[in-house]
């Protein structure tokens, strides 16, 4: 069986009933010109919506991505001129300052080839010296012009540095690449550098007197022999050996370099109160220019006199100030900074006998508001027992009114001194006493105080006295040991402002106020 086809003529086509009709039918009418318009600009206008849509949800995720919030550029725009205003007055400040000679102590260590640093800055007019001790292998933030001097050596580098691939890079050299890190990162000038080897700073160590030290827990350490031993818990004296055993001993914890600078800022400020009390400065002085080697300090104020005339409410010992994450230490340029700003601005005004005294008319004839009129609220925030109470004693001896003190315990230990203030413009001339407190503007304050000063662990040393009790005395002896000094200058620091991480091991951690 088979199909077969035929083809129809047009005419033959239309006799077949139904053909034609369809034909007809399937002819449609062209739409009008105007209809046309609009159907292609309703077209273009979803196109457009569409790519507005995209671009803006392209734009937002992408600053969400580089700085963890949907921000308007405006806001963005904002925030980055802050910055650089706040970089310019910490520029200027130190700039200025024509009187700071800064620089750096490499402590080298030949097993474990780490290099301990501190950063050295001494005022020659008011004789001043204050200590920031860094981190050890710390991650930093450079500069972009910074960056591409060091991908000469170091191709893959990004603007986050590690100091310890930049020892490994730069071998001999690493030393002068540490001193343009560090004043990219500071915003100082340094003038030299140090370099001592570990064995020479225990030797240094053993200068001095030895120091009573508490450990809550016992440290294993391995001695130049490779043996191993351990520091019991307890109040124990350190020696020369187990005070740098102490000093570099890592725990394992996420927070261990924190750890590890908390314990080296606290022992380093009884090592050098025991040298101030026993007037050992200039045997400490030679003892450290016979084992250190030094380069490009020769036009430099000699160690001998930086600690003649140094006292120890001249000295401040502090830690660079950064945030730890899983061990990894990263330094904040922006408040390394602002640290070494509010430091260099401190030494300016630091004079020796009757400097508390300078400091209050200082504070109240400038334009910032003294606090002496409101009502003040003391929470001891560092598990320093009785600590509240010695900052109430102070500050009323320098005529502040304390409403209440209290002991403040809902975070632990809190390591930056918070003020809290209900008004801006309050409580800045608070910092004189706690020069690395933050100030917080906050609605109200429920406990009917005006201002609260929550006490961090960098400010578990109040000074002694107060600036009213100046004698007539001490202002004829510029040199008398006894004399009051400014209160903005304490007389050491036991930490300073790190984030995410708990106060160190050697505090004492009894409630109270």
């Amino acid at each position: 069986m088979y199909f077969q086809s035929k083809i129809f003529s047009q005419d033959q086509a239309q006799k077949i009933p139904g053909v034609h009709e369809v034909k007809q039918e399937g002819k449609m009418k062209k739409p009008s010109f105007i209809k046309r318009f609009f159907s292609f600009l309703l077209r273009v206008c979803v196109v457009l919506a569409l790519m507005a849509v995209i671009a803006v949800g392209s734009f937002e995720g992408v600053t969400y991505y580089l700085t963890g919030s949907f921000t308007s550029v405006k806001k963005a725009v904002k925030e980055e001129t802050d910055q650089q205003e706040v970089q310019e007055d910490t520029t200027d400040i130190v700039k200025n300052n024509k009187n700071m000679e800064n620089t750096l102590v490499f402590v080298h260590d030949e097993n474990t080839n780490k290099d301990y640093t501190s950063l050295n800055m001494y005022d020659k007019k008011t004789k001043a010296f204050d200590v920031l001790l860094m981190p050890c292998d710390a991650q930093v933030s450079v500069s972009e012009s910074l960056v591409k001097e060091l991908r000469e050596t170091i191709s893959d580098i990004s603007s986050t540095v590690s100091m310890s691939d930049v020892a490994r890079a730069f071998g001999d050299k690493k030393y002068e690449t540490y001193v343009k890190i560090m004043e990219d990162i500071s915003g100082v000038k340094i003038s030299g550098y140090n370099v001592m080897s570990s064995n020479d700073f225990k030797k240094l160590l053993n200068a001095g007197n030895t120091v009573t030290y508490h450990l809550d827990h016992a440290v294993s350490y391995r001695d130049a022999d490779n043996v191993l031993q351990s520091i019991e818990a307890g109040d124990v004296e350190l020696d020369g050996d187990t005070a740098y055993a102490l000093m570099t001993y890592m725990d394992g914890t996420d927070d261990e370099e924190t750890r590890r600078l908390e314990r080296a800022n606290d022992y380093l400020t009884k090592y050098m109160e025991e040298i101030f009390t026993k007037n050992n400065n200039s045997t400490l002085a030679k003892k450290y220019d016979s084992l250190v080697k030094a380069e490009n300090t020769d036009n430099l104020t000699s160690t001998e006199d930086i600690l003649k005339g140094l006292t120890e409410d001249g000295f401040t010992l502090r830690i660079m100030q950064g945030s730890e994450t899983k061990g990894v230490f990263s330094l904040d340029s922006q408040k390394v900074k602002l640290q070494v700003a509010a430091l260099t601005k401190k030494a300016e005004s630091y004079t020796k006998n009757g400097s508390s005294k300078a400091s209050s008319s200082t504070a109240s004839s400038s334009s910032t508001e003294s606090s002496k009129k409101y009502s003040i609220e003391v929470y001891n925030a560092a598990y320093v027992s009785g600590l509240a109470k010695e900052w109430e004693t102070y500050l009323e001896g320098e005529g502040y009114t304390i409403s209440l003190i209290d002991s403040y315990q809902e975070e632990g230990p809190i390591s930056q001194t918070r003020i809290n203030v209900t008004e801006e413009g309050m409580g800045e001339d608070l910092l004189n006493y706690f020069p690395d407190a933050e100030i917080n503007v906050v609605d109200s304050i429920s406990t009917g105080g005006d201002i609260q000063i929550y006490v961090g662990t960098d400010s578990t040393k109040v000074p002694e006295g107060s600036g009213e009790s100046t004698t007539a005395e001490e202002d004829v002896d510029d040199e008398s040991d006894d004399s009051t000094f400014d209160d903005d200058t304490e007389k050491s620091q036991s930490v300073d402002n790190t984030e995410d991480t708990d106060t160190s091991d050697g505090y004492d951690f009894s409630s109270g106020e």
